[in-house]
Formats: C-alpha cells, structure tokens, sequence
C-alpha cells in the first residue's frame, strides 16, 4: 500500500487477512516488492504516478466519493466487498497475461508476420495489466479495436516509432486477445463501439483456475 492512511492501511490488511480464510481467494499481503497490485491514495498519485507505475503492474487509487465509477478506483470509505472484486478480477487477468506469454518461437513468428505486411486488429480488449497506465497502450488498443492495420499504419496513426508499435503488437498477441490477417486484405470499415470483453466476464473465479495458478498473487504493503 502506498501512502494510505494508517487507518485505511488497517482496514485493507484486516479485509485481504479475512478474505485468505478462502481458497477461492488467491491474494496475501507482503511487505516487499516485487507487487502484483498495489493499493495508493488518490489525493497523491499525481505526484508519484512514474513510480507507482514502476512498482506494480495493477494499482487500485482510493479516492474521495463521487468518482464518478472510474476503472481501477476505490472510493471512500473503503469497503470490502468492492475491493474483494476488484481483486478478484484482477487475480484473472494476470493470470490470462502470464498463461499467454509466448515462447521465442512465436515471437520469431509475430517479426515474420510484420515483414510481410500482415493486418491486426483486436478481437477483445487488452488484459488490465497489460495496458497499465499508459495513454499511447490506450490510443493503440482503440485504433486497433476499430479497423485492421499494419505496423506502419499503426505507427502514423499514433504518432508512435513502429518498433514500439511492433512491440506493443506482440505483447497483444501473446495475450491472445489480437487477430493477425497475412496478405493484401484492406483496412476493415470501423467497427460498432462495444464493451470490452474484460468488463463483462463473470466476477466469480474459476475454482480450476484458481488452483492452477503458478504462484500466488500478493498485495504488497509500502
């Protein structure tokens, strides 16, 4: 936890702490890095934000009433039940980042592709952890989330170098959640805005999930 109030630190280790009894509730709280979710105060992100972001890759802001349902935010007072959610959804799209984590060879695949002028386009929104908290991961996913496009194509749309267009495209792919057409197919006419994927799945775990998970998640105390 970064920067909560000694009381909220409280409430938030009592509630994981109760929370473990389950096995359906894979987090524990740790008091060293490395984080996989990290818990900070809204009134001081700002000013910390670079190295937030470099501690953990899913971080909850708790903020004042009133925010409006903003993802990844915890409003005040902290109760348990909203963040016993928010941690259960997160536990799963960390887990789907890592279960699609792609051997070289289909990195080496995925390089091929782009040689020769392959398209992409998402068939569902990016895992949380994947995106983070960065507003060119943002403009990418909506660009590729309305029409097919190339590396290059992607790289002039955002205003981003296509090798970082190249890698943001094979960490899509590695998540299993981007569609790669080989050839000379034209760009797709923009597709209806819809609700990404992640937002409608169940917020019930997989007890076979769960079990097989690598490794424990943990919420680590600062």
């Amino acid at each position: 936890m970064f920067r909560l109030p000694a009381v909220e630190i409280v409430v938030v280790q009592t509630i994981v702490r109760l929370s473990a009894q389950s096995r359906s509730f894979p987090w524990k709280l740790v008091d060293e890095p490395p984080f996989d979710a990290l818990l900070v105060d809204g009134t001081l992100i700002e000013d910390h934000l670079a190295e937030v972001e470099q501690m953990a890759p899913a971080v909850l802001t708790v903020t004042r009433l009133h925010s409006e349902g903003m993802a990844n935010t915890l409003e005040r007072p902290i109760r348990a039940e909203k963040l016993q959610q928010w941690l259960l959804n997160t536990g799963r799209e960390l887990v789907e980042a890592r279960r699609w984590a792609a051997p070289a060879k289909l990195e080496s695949a995925l390089s091929q592709e782009l040689l020769d002028s392959a398209r992409f386009m998402l068939r569902r929104w990016p895992p949380v952890a994947l995106m983070g908290r960065d507003e060119d991961n943002d403009r990418m996913a909506n660009l590729l989330w309305q029409r097919q496009l190339s590396a290059s194509e992607l790289a002039d749309r955002c205003g981003q170098s296509v090798s970082r267009c190249v890698g943001f495209l094979q960490a899509l792919r590695n998540a299993g959640v981007l569609d790669v057409q080989v050839g000379t197919t034209q760009p797709d006419e923009p597709q209806s805005p819809a609700t990404p994927q992640s937002e409608k799945e169940s917020a019930d775990p997989e007890r076979g999930v769960i079990d097989g998970w690598a490794r424990r998640l943990g919420l680590r105390s600062a």
